[in-house]
Formats: C-alpha cells, sequence, structure tokens
C-alpha cells in the first residue's frame, strides 16, 4: 500500500548565511492515493488543541505509511545531515495536517516564522500530499539578532529581541507571512509539489508560505493543502 517510488529524486539545499542544510525528495512515493484515502477517514482535531501553532487541523498518520516514511529517510539523515552514527532516531509524531484557518482567526505567534524545537539533532519532515496548487515552506533570517536557526543558547536573545520589536513597532499584521519585512528576511521557499517531501532542522525560522488563503484554505481533505508532518530527534 505505502510504497517508496524507484524513482524518487534527492537534492541538497543550503540555506542563508548558516547554510542549513534542507533537503528536497521528489516522487517520494510510488502513488499518493492510499495515503489520501487514509487522510480522508479520520477524525480531526485543531492543531493548537496537539500544543502547536498550526493554522488548521491534525490527526495521526497510521503505522503503515509512518513507518514507510521512517524507514526510507533514515539513512538520510546520518548521511546527509551528518548525525553521528551513535544517535538513534525517535519519532516524536506524525500528523496529517489541512490548512483551513483564515487569517481572521489567526494569533500573534501564527503571523511570524517560527521555530519547532531548539535542540540539536531534530527534524521537521513536510510531505506534500494533494494535487494541486498550494503554498510551499519558505525559511528566514531574523533581522535584529540576524538569526537563522533558534538553537538553546540563542532562544534568550531571540525571544528578548523579537518582543523588543513588537514594542516598537506594534504586533505583525494578521495575514499568512510570505515576503520580508523589517522584522523577518526572506531566504528561501520550496515550493509546494504534489508528493515531495522536505526535510529541515527543527530549529530553523519557516513559516508556510500561504500567498493566495482564498484558495489554500480549505476543508476538504481530499482538495485542500493536505500535508503530513513528522517531528524527529536523536538521542
Amino acid at each position: 500500500m505505502f510504497e517508496i517510488s524507484s524513482k524518487s529524486n534527492g537534492a541538497l539545499f543550503n540555506v542563508g548565511n548558516e547554510k542549513t542544510p534542507i533537503f528536497v525528495v521528489d516522487d517520494f512515493m510510488a502513488n499518493t492515493t492510499d495515503i489520501i484515502n487514509e487522510a480522508a477517514s479520520l477524525n480531526y482535531i485543531n492543531g493548537q488543541e496537539h500544543n502547536n501553532y498550526y493554522p488548521g487541523v491534525r490527526a495521526p498518520v497510521g503505522e503503515g505509511y509512518g513507518m514507510a516514511v521512517l524507514k526510507a529517510i533514515a539513512p538520510i539523515f546520518y548521511n546527509v545531515f551528518k548525525v553521528p552514527k551513535d544517535l538513534t532516531l525517535y519519532p516524536i509524531n506524525g500528523s496529517y495536517s489541512l490548512l483551513t484557518q483564515h487569517e481572521k482567526e489567526m494569533n500573534l505567534l501564527q503571523c511570524i516564522p517560527h521555530y519547532d524545537t531548539n535542540k540539536m539533532f531534530s527534524f521537521a519532515v513536510i510531505h506534500y500530499i494533494n494535487p494541486g496548487e498550494f503554498g510551499g515552506t519558505a525559511f528566514y533570517r531574523h533581522k535584529p539578532t540576524q538569526f537563522e536557526n533558534i538553537t538553546e543558547g540563542r532562544k534568550d536573545t531571540y525571544m528578548k529581541e523579537a518582543q523588543n520589536f513588537f514594542d516598537l513597532h506594534g504586533a505583525p499584521e494578521q495575514k499568512y507571512f510570505t515576503r520580508g519585512t523589517e522584522h523577518y528576511e526572506l531566504l528561501n521557499i520550496i515550493d509546494y509539489k504534489p508528493n515531495r517531501l522536505v526535510i529541515y532542522p527543527s530549529t530553523l525560522l519557516h513559516s508556510a508560505f500561504i500567498e493566495n488563503p482564498q484558495h489554500d484554505v480549505n476543508n476538504d481533505v481530499r482538495s485542500g493543502r493536505l500535508t503530513s508532518n513528522f517531528f524527529i530527534e536523536f538521542n
């Protein structure tokens, strides 16, 4: 049911001044029909109930699909991201994610780029699933600090400087963050392409790049911006 494509094609990108690696695999699965069918059969809850700020709804991926993804990408972390071989992969979670939140419903933290964790050797994986043209994923630099990755040692400085910016300039515009501003500089966009998989360090500032929310915000699992998202740590 959930087979990795023999025609998959991977490429490594380094973004920003910090040369952070991002790995992109096109034509990742042999087909996505069974993935879409599984996703459409599930019950979804609001992203905030998963203790995150995802602007939509999520449901856990099934074991078959989840294990197929993890087995296929495990060597990439050691060979491409240079994770030490003595560290073990631990999947934190895997979810189907559907973008459903309208801009008027967004809170401040959803209107700026974010990081997932501050931990070294932690990674985010996103698989673009549904056919169609949707916004991809963008990566940013925080201008006041020039930070692109918010590591544990940088967290306090970043939070302080971000708050200082809000205090001086006011809250960000209530909308999906896309192009650069005086606060954040756009570094790179990985476009949405059906059956494309993207892997990047969880410390890297990023955001869904939604320039056309009238199209991309869609409650239908079979026609909306459906992705799967995995968070992985090594210990």
